[in-house]
């Protein structure tokens, strides 16, 4: 009688055993297999055309609370300069894709041109997190960062066509003039 139990245990914990290096090869396999395929994406219009339509206005918003009796009065004020921080944030994202200009194809392959759109991103994130904490002296700040990420994206690919120059403030503890 007792070799009988001591065969069905050791059954089971053979079966057991078996269980477990399936679930182990399963899993293993499961993560090869399921590789996250890279979605396809077509662009539908050009860098520059984003760049006027969406970065420029949204990056204006933000610079203009240097000017005077622009600086946020309310919490309005406060959760739009969130929403443009959120633009530029994703539109640096987007830029990265390319789109449907002659030149396009070309910029995205750069390296200088990831570079300055992650730039622009990490701007747009300070602009946002100054923005949620209702830091006017940050978002500032972040706004000279920005203007720094446009200036280097626009001397590298569009000279012909420069940032704007308009001047800039900056925290008592930089300078406190910059050109855009």
């Amino acid at each position: 009688m007792t070799s009988k139990r001591f065969d069905r245990r050791s059954a089971g914990t053979m079966a057991i055993c078996i269980g477990g290096i399936a679930v182990l090869l399963a899993g293993c396999n499961a993560n090869v297999e399921k590789q996250p395929v890279p979605p396809t994406f077509a662009p539908v219009v050009s860098v520059n055309a984003l760049m006027v339509t969406w970065v420029d206005n949204a990056s204006h918003v933000l610079w203009d609370i240097e000017k005077e009796g622009f600086a946020p009065k309310n919490e309005a004020d406060w959760l739009e300069l969130e929403d443009h921080a959120t633009q530029l944030a994703a539109a640096g994202s987007l830029i990265q894709l390319g789109g449907t200009g002659q030149a396009d194809p070309g910029w995205v392959r750069q390296i200088g041109w990831k570079t300055n759109a992650e730039a622009m991103i990490a701007a747009a994130l300070a602009d946002l997190s100054a923005a949620k904490s209702r830091n006017l002296e940050a978002v500032i700040k972040a706004n000279g960062d920005l203007v720094a990420s446009c200036e280097g994206c626009h001397k590298a690919f569009k000279p012909e066509l420069p940032s704007e120059g308009i001047s800039h403030q900056r925290p008592h503890s930089e300078s406190h003039e910059a050109t855009r």
